[in-house]
């Protein structure tokens, strides 16, 4: 297992889970991010160029680079390698382009400062979800006809794909901002709720055995039981992680306030250990 890491410091970097020296990538912009990984290619933009760089995996050449819209906050490649979704916090939509041509294809209006997108694992639908309003959005991939409109009774800030259904991350208002955590089963009209936590969301993943997640708000890193809605464990160190991926047994942590990044075993947690530090980190599995 390898981990691809970019920061607007130290550029791109590829970690090996062996512990052997991190290999420095060929990094052509000076401020670095989203880093997305697929089977052939590993690929990341730039804030400031508004380009997306593809580098062979095998020998890390550059074969390729797409515009970008400003303020990437997701990024995913079909499962077939032909196309990929950008969604932007900035521009509200998210973009389908042909890898090959950089053509954009298709685009569509996504809610108000979106910060979350997952590609459902048959790639034949994009989970939104719609930031500042109370929405969330599923699209038929890759033309981005809106298949559904998921109405939430507060900001939805995250969605994931999860055994059940949809998981959807809110900010509920009231006295206090509180994280409101909803599941939507395929045949419901209104999401469940699960869970009420404290302080404003932070980051979704839901794990590989399609039943927990990982989420964080101001009082931790958490891990979510999702049939039932308990709390598994909470690890305080980490507040309001806006990066989290999993594989396997395995769970990254980046996008932190310490501006570190993190690799843990999402089922024993103590086991971490920290990858690095730098001004804005993130990194995905590769």
């Amino acid at each position: 297992m390898s981990i691809l890491l970019t920061d607007p410091t130290f550029g791109a970097w590829v970690f090996h889970e062996s512990g052997t020296s991190p290999n420095a990538l060929p990094c052509p912009f000076e401020a670095p991010y989203m880093p997305t990984a697929t089977t052939e290619h590993l690929l990341f933009c730039c804030k400031k160029t508004l380009d997306c760089v593809f580098l062979a995996r095998s020998d890390h050449s550059e074969l390729c680079r797409i515009p970008t819209m400003p303020a990437i906050s997701s990024l995913c490649v079909s499962p077939c390698g032909r196309y990929l979704y950008e969604l932007s916090s900035e521009a509200d939509s998210v973009h389908t382009r042909h890898i090959a041509s950089g053509e954009l294809l298709y685009a569509s209006q996504t809610g108000v400062f979106p910060r979350m997108m997952r590609l459902h694992p048959s790639g034949s639908s994009l989970l939104v979800a719609g930031g500042a309003v109370n929405e969330a959005y599923l699209l038929h991939a890759p033309d981005l006809i809106r298949e559904n409109t998921i109405q939430t009774k507060s900001a939805c800030f995250a969605a994931d794909f999860w055994q059940g259904g949809l998981v959807l991350v809110c900010a509920g208002q009231g006295d206090d901002i509180q994280t409101i955590v909803y599941s939507l089963s395929p045949n419901a009209v209104r999401p469940k709720k699960l869970i009420d936590l404290p302080g404003q969301p932070g980051g979704l993943c839901v794990c590989p055995d399609g039943q927990t997640a990982l989420l964080s708000t101001p009082d931790g890193l958490m891990k979510l039981d999702l049939t039932s809605g308990k709390l598994l464990w909470n690890l305080p160190e980490w507040p309001l992680c806006m990066q989290l991926r999993c594989r396997g047994a395995m769970a990254l942590v980046s996008e932190t306030l310490t501006g570190q990044v993190c690799l843990l075993a999402h089922e024993k947690p103590w086991l971490a250990r920290i990858l690095c530090s730098g001004d804005d980190p993130q990194a995905c599995f590769c």
